[in-house]
């Protein structure tokens, strides 16, 4: 009876440690297929893309819709490397000033962030980037195209819960952003990157992961 018990008790130990135990957040690898639009990348094809230029991913949105991008990569420069997720362009040459833009830019050993609609930018508040590491840029970001002002969302990859309130950054909330942006939003449902000095080892488009 003693045994009994006792097999029970670590059974009953056993499933409450699993279920109190951290989800483990799935690592994402490779590139969407896409096409190269500008520049001289040293490597590039679907697993790495490094160097400079525009890309400009095959899939097109719908303009009225809502998507997230996972994306990791490293801003190898130290003085001038930075990555730029456009989403939600009318111009297929995938300029940072058509759509809604967002930059990640390194600056010594920290990250710089702007955020851009149709050319119109902000900076994000440097309490916001923290936790950021300019050589292990491991994210999410998440672009609502659907009201009549885009609205941008980042969530460092590895967290388990997104959701507003778990963002490092937003663009609703206030104090993420040091000016304010206009209330516009992209024309059109090109997406793509402008790499500077810097690696891409992943970026996936996918389903948002929150609704306004």
């Amino acid at each position: 009876m003693e045994k009994l018990i006792l097999k029970s008790f670590l059974a009953l130990s056993f499933l409450t440690i699993a279920a109190c135990s951290p989800a483990e957040v799935t690592d994402v690898s490779g590139i969407d297929s896409n096409t190269a639009i500008s520049g001289s990348f040293q490597e590039y094809d679907a697993n790495k893309i490094q160097g400079i230029g525009t890309i400009r991913f095959t899939t097109v949105l719908p303009v009225s819709s809502s998507r997230s991008l996972a994306l990791k990569t490293s801003l190898d420069n130290v003085s001038s490397s930075w990555v730029s997720t456009v989403f939600y362009s009318s111009n297929a040459a995938i300029p940072s000033t058509n759509g809604v833009a967002v930059t990640f830019t390194r600056s010594g050993a920290s990250v710089t962030a702007q955020i851009s609609i149709n050319g119109n930018s902000s900076m994000v508040s440097s309490s916001r980037l923290t936790f950021l590491v300019p050589t292990a840029l491991d994210l999410i970001v998440e672009v609502h195209n659907v009201n009549s002002k885009a609205r941008v969302l980042i969530w460092r990859r590895d967290q388990i819960t997104y959701s507003p309130t778990a963002a490092d950054v937003d663009t609703d909330r206030s104090g993420d952003l040091v000016s304010s942006l206009p209330t516009q939003t992209g024309g059109g449902g090109f997406v793509g990157l402008i790499i500077q000095n810097s690696t891409v080892t992943a970026a996936r488009v996918d389903l948002q992961k929150v609704l306004d």
